[in-house]
């Protein structure tokens, strides 16, 4: 029998695997064990976890990454970030929903080098429905991972500290389209444009939660910074080896320069640079710069 090209790696993994299972279930005549993966339980405890993944993680749609092109610090966050890069992968959830799962390193301060996993639960509008880090507070080791639901007139964050009495939670409240900085919000930004008026030159009220990790006494609070975000229109761009019809904004937010993002037509972010008066972009921005798609969303 001959199989299409597009399936022929899934038969043989699974070809594969049942030779495997074949050959961990063959009768041994040195021992009496007869439990199915007691002769290779190390296999067995990956293709259990493989066949768990695929369950719940859905079909994969497409992933990419970010990176932030200046090599000075760039960032809301104090001090700043250097060094960003982002690369991740989304998928969707059998329920309609998305989820991203991916992974960021940077530096902050400069000689602090910082990488960790998170992930992004999406509404099927690809609106953030809940932020999950696995990192620690600074000032509380037993804390991970950093999680934040975000939840009609409010955000709600937890350490998830294993002893109960060291668990940090905040709960922030929130009037309108909100984002979370945690430290280059790529997701999160796509979400409040996403969820922002599409009338030329109209502005949306927006509001960034800031989290910051102050000491023992006062191990994380929040400050929330209130803005606009401001429709300008339809722009082509070139990123990512490929060109795209984006939809642009400007955000304007207390405390900080003024910014433009660029957003796809189906949500994803392209671009986030501050405002510069003598080019098109500044050389202090985050841009995609790899994208592969297997899915529409």
């Amino acid at each position: 029998m001959r199989f299409p090209i597009g399936c022929r790696s899934v038969v043989w993994r699974y070809g594969a695997m049942a030779l495997v299972l074949t050959m961990c279930f063959l009768p041994d005549v040195r021992s009496s064990t007869s439990g199915g993966f007691a002769r290779c339980p190390a296999i067995g405890r990956r293709i259990e976890q493989d066949l768990e993944s695929e369950a719940t993680a859905g079909v994969r749609i497409a992933e990419g990454e970010y990176k932030v092109l200046t090599e000075n610090g760039i960032g809301p966050t104090d001090p700043a970030v250097y060094g960003f890069r982002e690369s991740w992968t989304l998928w969707r959830l059998q329920d309609g929903s998305f989820e991203v799962k991916g992974t960021r390193s940077y530096r902050s301060p400069s000689y602090e080098p910082q990488s960790d996993d998170f992930s992004v639960h999406l509404s099927s509008a690809l609106t953030v429905l809940a932020l999950k880090e696995y990192r620690k507070l600074r000032w509380r080791p037993d804390s991970g991972p950093l999680s934040c639901e975000f939840l009609l007139g409010k955000i709600s964050c937890t350490s998830n500290a294993k002893n109960a009495s060291q668990n940090v939670r905040l709960d922030v409240p929130v009037e309108s389209t909100a984002g979370l900085l945690w430290p280059i919000p790529a997701f999160s930004l796509s979400s409040v444009a996403r969820s922002a008026n599409r009338t030329l030159k109209v502005a949306t009220p927006v509001e960034f939660v800031q989290l910051k990790e102050a000491s023992v006494a006062n191990p994380v609070y929040a400050i929330i910074l209130t803005g606009q975000l401001t429709y300008l229109g339809h722009e082509q761009l070139s990123l990512a080896d490929r060109r795209w019809e984006a939809d642009k904004f400007e955000l304007e937010v207390a405390t900080h320069p003024p910014y433009y993002l660029w957003t796809s037509p189906e949500g994803l972010l392209l671009s986030f640079s501050l405002e510069s008066k003598n080019k098109a972009f500044s050389d202090e921005r985050m841009v995609l710069v790899r994208f592969q798609q297997w899915e529409k969303f």
